[in-house]
């Protein structure tokens, strides 16, 4: 158990493991979704999944439609990757911005989460249709996010090797 802890990051601590924990015990208080009972072990990897869930959806979804708006807005990536290698605080500068992001989307998780329970019980859907679309849902949501990692891993790897950016 230590093994694994120990090889737990910074990253993995501060974008999955806190946001899914504060989303679960949030959740759980106001009886969207009931928490895991007092298994250790069962409750760091709900949270953890839980967490790399609302990462996804603030990386997927909130991010691109907070760019669009110009809420927020990005430097070019070569631009990026000379800043890494001067500033040795870049790294943690964007990993507290992914922390944000992934709170701002668990928030925004709680309230939909809230309206889809409010939702299924006024019109009074049976439960298996929250499971099954939850399936869905992720199955979508993790297809999404496969296709942005393996295009930013082109993007970095065409930069790296004198490709286009």
């Amino acid at each position: 158990m230590n093994e694994i802890l120990s090889k737990i990051s910074s990253y993995n601590i501060f974008n999955y493991l806190f946001p899914g924990a504060v989303f679960t015990v949030i959740a759980d208080r106001l009886d969207l979704l009931p928490a895991p009972d007092d298994n250790i072990i069962e409750q760091l990897l709900w949270y953890y999944f839980v967490g790399l869930v609302i990462s996804r959806v603030g990386s997927v979804l909130l991010e691109p439609a907070l760019r669009k708006i110009g809420f927020v807005k990005y430097s070019d990536y070569a631009s990026y990757l000379r800043a890494c290698t001067s500033d040795p605080k870049m790294d943690v500068m964007v990993e507290v911005a992914n922390t944000y992001r992934t709170l701002a989307a668990a928030f925004g998780l709680l309230i939909a989460t809230g309206v889809t329970v409010w939702v299924v019980k006024t019109v009074g859907l049976a439960p298996k249709w929250q499971d099954y679309s939850a399936i869905v849902l992720l199955l979508a949501l993790f297809l999404a996010s496969l296709r942005k990692q393996v295009d930013f891993v082109t993007k970095r790897v065409g930069h790296f090797c004198g490709g286009s950016e």
